[in-house]
């Protein structure tokens, strides 16, 4: 047996949800979520769901974006 859990982020502009999913001492995903997104996940036994909300970490440019051709 499961239960779903359903996390809708809705928060103020420089803020960001950090959701980490964590199975019998194991991290198995890490993930966030910006304002307006949502995310379904599954608990059964042994798993647990941390949800943080948190000032927003400043995104570092890819290659492709720092205009060096």
């Amino acid at each position: 047996m499961s239960t779903s859990v359903t996390i809708h982020a809705q928060l103020p502009c420089g803020k960001e949800v950090r959701v980490k999913i964590v199975e019998n001492g194991n991290t198995v995903e890490e993930f966030t979520l910006q304002d307006g997104e949502r995310a379904i996940r599954y608990l059964h036994d042994g798993r647990e769901i941390r949800v943080l909300e948190a000032v927003q970490l400043k995104a570092t440019p890819s290659l492709d974006q720092t205009g060096d051709g």
